[in-house]
């Protein structure tokens, strides 16, 4: 038996209208519906129309300049309110001419946003955000001055400041799932994540507005209540996919990444050396420097207890951690999408090899935010002489925050970058060398502000920055130098190049030996 939503995603497509604000569920190359976006695309080549469009994603969806090219159409999307940008860059050069609405709202405010909608709210407060871009004494989430929308206001509540973000309802959403039972059920048992599935569900039906959702299969008999993740009643149209892939960036499905089986530990020591090595992506090595700032990164998780992984560098700090023992110490990593436990996927953000638990991305945010974080590994585009980091734009590039202002709040935050653009070390003779790179991390003032260091650390945080070249940590006079790569002039190879004054600690060390064990099993140059 057939669901009754079932249809074509072409039919689907014809559902949405002119002006509405649409959502999505899936994250980078996860969950993503990749039917869904040539059609509307050939929709709005054959009539013009659905224009206008507001997209409104809590991540990021797609690859970089990939599959989101489908929806570049001038006309076709007119608002870009995204926590993730860079998978939209298509829209970056009219964004930075100021041709289009576009507003980078952090990632946990879209995902409770969601609820808020759903339960007809006007808006929440919270202090994730102040002081940031988020605060409307800076940008006020806005990437250009065409956007003028207030989403975020700073009001005062019992003599404390906060940041009150304003509801926005979608009218469509776009979802998918794995399988579809006779009443439209939905499971999502072959996804590595169920993000903010059921909310988004709730806050487009609440609005009035269309559920869409591509499946891979469907199921004659019931499913299992409490398999069910968005209910048959929120649901509008259903169309089937026999190209769907568990990720965008491998072949058939892993059952280690979504929970439905477990990777005895010799296989998932075995998965972690090859993505430490650059096996399992071989046009993406892991570079010297890289694996230098993740294990020096993974030595801070001793002693903690939960702690949040951010993407990119960060991620290798899993794979570190587990060879050198520091997980079977009481570490806990999880990551914003509602994954705890298990070892994250650096190359599949999102996917995380033997999770203990995969929920709903709200609720991790709301861990997050009321400080159940010990401490949080995060990546840097830039660094400043207050130590605020950037991690949103940089010249005409957009990143976007993502989840940056919520896995923030944490007892101790860690930011893993190169020392500058493309540095490292490479070999000469069987000698390192120090690569120079091309451009300054560290520079007199950020561009945008994604963490206010200064503020954290009068909220009793501690601020830490891990470069391959040394380490820092914030004072109350500033950044101080801390640990050096044994060899490296403090002056000549550190000091020299940051822009601004930093002081040397009284006992400067340095970075421990566990840091460099790894050299002598990998061998070649550095990668970008």
């Amino acid at each position: 038996m057939e669901p009754r939503q079932l249809t074509t995603v072409e039919a689907a497509v014809e559902r949405i209208r002119d002006g509405d604000v649409f959502s999505f569920n899936g994250i980078g190359a996860i969950g993503f519906p990749e039917r869904f976006f040539p059609a509307l695309e050939q929709r709005f080549l054959r009539e013009g129309h659905p224009r206008g469009l507001t997209l409104y994603s809590a991540c990021g969806l797609g690859t970089e300049r990939h599959e989101i090219h489908h929806l570049k159409h001038p006309g076709l999307i007119s608002c870009l309110m995204v926590g993730y940008i860079l998978p939209y860059s298509v829209f970056a050069p009219v964004l930075e001419a100021g041709e289009m609405e576009g507003y980078n709202l952090p990632q946990g405010v879209i995902s409770m946003n969601y609820r808020a909608a759903a339960a007809g709210q006007p808006g929440f407060y919270s202090k994730v955000g102040l002081h940031t871009f988020a605060d409307p004494r800076l940008q006020g989430c806005a990437l250009n001055e065409r956007s003028r929308k207030r989403l975020v206001e700073l009001h005062e509540l019992d003599g404390e400041e906060y940041l009150f973000y304003r509801t926005v309802r979608p009218n469509v959403c776009v979802l998918r799932g794995t399988t579809a039972d006779p009443a439209g059920n939905i499971t999502l048992e072959k996804e590595v994540n169920v993000a903010d599935a059921l909310a988004i569900a709730m806050a487009t039906h609440n609005n009035g507005g269309q559920v869409l959702v591509q499946v891979e299969r469907l199921s004659d008999m019931p499913a299992d209540p409490r398999d069910v993740r968005v209910p048959g009643a929120l649901v509008d149209a259903i169309w089937l996919s026999d190209t769907q892939r568990q990720t965008n960036q491998q072949g058939g499905p892993c059952p280690y990444y979504s929970g439905e089986e477990r990777a005895p530990e010799e296989v998932a020591a075995a998965m972690i050396r090859r993505e430490l090595s650059g096996e399992r992506y071989p046009g993406k090595p892991v570079s010297a420097a890289e694996r230098i700032i993740a294990r020096r990164a993974a030595l801070e998780l001793r002693g903690c207890g939960v702690v949040n992984l951010g993407i990119g560098m960060p991620m290798l700090a899993a794979g570190e951690a587990a060879q050198m023992g520091i997980l079977k110490e009481g570490v806990t990593l999880t990551i914003e999408t509602g994954v705890t436990g298990g070892i994250p996927v650096p190359d599949a953000f999102g996917a995380v090899l033997n999770a203990d638990a995969i929920y709903d991305q709200a609720s991790q945010f709301s861990l997050y935010e009321g400080g159940g974080l010990d401490a949080t590994l995060v990546g840097a585009l830039e660094i400043d002489r207050l130590g605020n980091v950037n991690v949103i734009r940089k010249g005409g590039m957009l990143f976007g925050a993502g989840g940056f202002q919520h896995v923030t709040q944490a007892k101790k935050i860690v930011v893993c970058s190169r020392f500058r653009r493309g540095s490292g070390f490479t070999e000469k003779n069987g000698v390192p060398v120090v690569v120079e790179g091309t451009k300054d991390k560290f520079v007199q003032e950020v561009e945008c502000i994604a963490l206010n260091a200064q503020y954290m650390r009068s909220q009793g945080r501690r601020v830490i920055y891990i470069t391959e070249r040394c380490v820092l940590e914030l004072e109350d006079d500033g950044l101080v130098l801390t640990e050096v790569t044994p060899g490296l002039h403090p002056w000549f190879s550190i000091l020299q190049h940051i822009p601004f004054p930093v002081r040397v600690a009284t006992r400067l060390r340095n970075m421990p030996a566990e840091c460099f064990a790894f050299l002598s099993e990998q061998k070649g140059s550095e990668g970008k």
